[in-house]
């Protein structure tokens, strides 16, 4: 999953291989970004964004279907 954005700056780029390396996802709208569609700032804005969403879906998934009561573990603490 390379950063492949050949306008984005060496700041830029610093980020965007940042971003993969923390949160293990390719940096979405390389292509936007290089096209001109797309500022460096929505970009950066988007993958934040899809991030947090990701984040807090996986979240409320893994919270819905604990296998144990989590009322039991805290009495027994």
């Amino acid at each position: 999953m390379p950063v492949y954005s050949t306008t984005a700056t060496l700041e830029q780029r610093a980020w965007l291989q940042q971003y993969e390396n923390t949160c293990g996802f390719e940096p979405m709208h390389q292509e936007e970004l290089d096209s001109g569609e797309m500022t460096f700032a929505q970009v950066y804005r988007a993958n934040v964004d899809w991030f947090e969403a990701w984040a807090a879906d996986a979240h409320l998934a893994i919270q819905k279907n604990t296998p144990t009561d989590m009322d039991e573990d805290a009495d027994a603490a």
